[in-house]
């Protein structure tokens, strides 16, 4: 007798055509199928069995256990197929799909053979359950309308089985009917077989039995999904109430309907002073609660809307609102709003819009300063040139009577002009305008230069000066800035140094890449107060009557700064009042580049320049003074002069004085030298006429305007009377690519 598990009493399944179970317990269907095979092996008949690799296990020892008592093999005459269902399926599908061709080569030869020789066939195949199981409803039905096509080619039974919890949806519906429509019998789960043995019913019974299992199924995710609901409110109220941002609710008549926590934080107010009221109450600015309410109720979204809210404490808060409306039938139902604080912001903004007005009112400042800067250069020179040309001509007239009055003279001039240069020169720096023309020479020869340009103060007030510089040392810089360095510290030992003082001068080569130098003196000394401030602009420590004679406090800052545009240092050192103070400039001896080489490119040296020649030359300048003294300097050159002191009465002499030159100041009246060189230029029409400009502007904007201007030259006031001569006689060929 077969070994069969206890079970309700079943109907007989079917013995012929395509029928199929869906079943609940495994121990159920495995019962069914053993039965259904043994019946066929037992005819002598063939039985394919295509199925997973436990449920195979299991058959065959069911299938074993059926024969005799020891379960010896060969106890029937049929024939057993065992083939493993995903290994099969793999061998026709394509791409997910199942291919009909592949098919019929591989589970239609396995039927085929079986069925030769009219054997009565019976099969069972779990493919169409791992299809369904991996959601490929469409290629399990698929597979279903292979097997009707092979059950067209040779008879044979087939048993399909599906688990029932396959279909326990209710989306799942149309795919179970399409299952069911596929196959001649249907077979409900074991728990409904037996209370019918109906073809019909048992079809009726297994789709109510799916549509009550896919029922339970939606009911308990409708629970869960419930129950996942409220948890998120939950969560959600949680989250809105301890929010960082402020966050409430206002009803369509402006209501403040809820607040979180921090919206209450942020002004101040508890729950009930705040639920309830208006939202306008809590407005500073009228007019923005009411626009802001009107878009609301239009259907505007509010991003980022500045506004002002009134705290409990009475004090203001900037706010940001972000807020939208929600309407039913067209009706403002309520806002939601956010609140953010914006008091840093508006503070910064403030801050910002501050930083601007100071900064607009600096650059307009700096720029007042520029403007008064130029001024005072040009008003300040114009009355030391004539008394720098006087002294000239006085020097040339061989008038020796009054020579300890010019030395005094040219001693306080030599003092303003320096004075004067500092002053245009540190504005210069600070606004970046300075450019270091770099060049290889002799440190012995610039700071020779700077003795010079020091020495009448030296000589003045009676002190003895040493110098002492390594010989040969040579360094890569501007010379000229470097001398104004020295000439500055040397002044500046020779002004806070007792008469009859001693002032040391050295250069030397540290380390072999910078060059020191230091200035030494035994004078007033710096105090400790003061040494920390001492390179700052316009720092001037306290002075005695007797230090009448200092400068305006930019001596050493443009010291500073001047060695520091050559990548250097300078300190300063004193042991306390009283006992000297000394002076210590780093620099680095070479840049890898310089504008000149030590020796002229040709090898060659330098050519003489050509001997000046008469000239017929035109002097417009207001300063009379100035101007008179220019004509008699020129004319004692051998040049004919005619000057004049207003730009109308030069351009009526123009026809009848044709100059070669023209020495135009710029700071004309009624017009400025500028126009009135154009003026020249379009009356002389083409005939050649040089022309060199002569003022008391000498900034960078000036001499450039002048070049636009077609000036050959632009000479600051108060020139060297020796230069205007030279620039007057030599031919414009010479001159060609000089330095404005």
């Amino acid at each position: 007798m077969p070994v069969t598990t206890a079970h309700p009493a079943l109907p007989e399944i079917p013995r012929a055509g395509h029928f199929v179970r869906f079943y609940d317990d495994d121990a159920f269907l495995l019962d069914e199928v053993a039965e259904f095979i043994d019946a066929a092996l037992r005819s002598g008949g063939a039985g394919v069995v295509i199925a997973t690799p436990q449920h195979l296990a299991i058959l065959e020892q069911r299938l074993a256990g059926f024969g005799s008592a020891n379960g010896h093999p060969g106890w029937h005459p049929g024939e057993l197929v065992v083939l493993d269902a995903q290994a099969t399926l793999d061998r026709f599908m394509i791409e997910g799909w199942p291919d009909e061709e592949r098919f019929m080569r591989t589970v239609g030869a396995v039927v085929a053979s079986a069925a030769e020789g009219g054997r009565n066939v019976h099969a069972f195949g779990e493919m169409v359950a791992l299809l369904c199981a991996a959601a490929r409803y469409d290629a399990a039905v698929r597979v279903e309308e292979l097997w009707n096509e092979l059950g067209r080619r040779h008879a044979f039974s087939l048993f399909c089985a599906y688990p029932a919890r396959l279909f326990a949806t209710s989306e799942q519906a149309s795919a179970f009917q399409r299952v069911c429509d596929a196959h001649s019998h249907v077979c409900p789960s074991e728990h409904l077989a037996a209370d019918t043995d109906s073809v019909d019913a048992h079809r009726l019974v297994a789709v109510w039995q799916q549509k009550a299992s896919a029922l339970e199924a939606e009911v308990a995710r409708r629970q869960q999904a419930e129950q996942t609901l409220r948890r998120r409110e939950r969560e959600l109220a949680d989250f809105v109430e301890n929010a960082a941002e402020g966050l409430h609710r206002v009803a369509g008549d402006g209501t403040i309907l809820w607040a979180n926590r921090a919206e209450l934080d942020l002004l101040g107010y508890s729950h009930s002073e705040y639920i309830g009221r208006h939202i306008a109450d809590f407005h500073v600015d009228k007019p923005v609660i009411g626009g802001i309410l009107a878009r609301l109720q239009a259907g505007e979204t509010l991003r980022d809307t500045p506004a002002r809210l009134r705290c409990k404490d009475g004090s203001i808060k900037h706010v940001l609102i972000h807020s939208n409306g929600y309407f039913e039938d067209g009706k403002l139902v309520y806002t939601r709003c956010f609140t953010r604080d914006a008091s840093d912001r508006v503070a910064r903004e403030a801050a910002e819009t501050e930083r601007e007005t100071l900064l607009c009112e600096l650059e307009e400042a700096n720029r007042a300063k520029d403007e008064f800067l130029a001024m005072l250069g040009h008003e300040l020179r114009n009355p030391l040139s004539p008394i720098v040309t006087a002294l000239q001509l006085m020097r040339m007239r061989g008038d020796t009577g009054t020579d300890r009055e010019q030395g005094i003279i040219q001693r306080q001039v030599d003092h303003l002009v320096r004075l004067v240069d500092d002053l245009l020169d540190i504005s210069k720096i600070t606004r970046g305008k300075i450019e270091l023309k770099k060049e290889r020479v002799d440190v012995s020869d610039v700071l020779t230069k700077a003795v010079e340009m020091a020495s009448l103060l030296l000589e003045q007030r009676s002190h003895r000066l040493a110098v002492g510089i390594e010989p040969g040392l040579r360094w890569e810089g501007d010379p000229v800035r470097l001398a104004q360095v020295v000439a500055n510290l040397l002044t500046n030992a020779a002004r806070y140094t007792d008469v009859g003082g001693d002032v040391r001068l050295s250069a030397r080569r540290d380390d072999g890449a910078f060059l020191v130098i230091r200035v030494r003196d035994n004078g007033s000394g710096i105090s400790p107060e003061v040494l920390p401030r001492i390179f700052d602009l316009f720092f001037q420590g306290k002075r005695s009557v007797d230090r009448s004679e200092g400068g305006l406090g930019i001596g050493l800052a443009l010291v500073r700064s001047l060695v520091a545009m050559h990548g250097g240092t300078v300190e300063a050192a004193s042991e306390g009042l009283g006992r000297g103070s000394e002076f210590t400039i780093h620099l680095p001896l070479s840049t890898g580049t310089s504008a000149n080489d030590e020796s002229r490119p040709d090898g060659g040296a330098a050519q003489s320049a050509p001997a000046p020649v008469s000239r017929r030359v035109l002097v417009v300048d207001d300063n009379v003074d100035g101007a008179d003294l220019l004509g008699h300097l020129l004319r004692a050159a051998g040049h004919q002069v005619q000057v004049l002191n207003d730009p109308v009465s030069a351009l009526q002499a123009l026809d009848a004085f044709a100059p070669d030159v023209a020495v135009l100041d710029i700071g004309l009246p009624v017009m400025d030298g500028y126009e009135l060189a154009a003026r020249l230029r379009e009356r002389l029409a083409g005939r050649p006429c040089r022309f060199i400009a002569l003022t008391g502007y000498g900034q960078d904007a000036d001499r450039g305007r002048s070049q636009h201007a077609g000036f050959e030259q632009h000479l600051v006031k108060p020139v060297d009377p020796d230069r205007v001569v030279e620039v007057v006689g030599l031919p414009a060929s010479v001159l060609d690519g000089a330095t404005m």
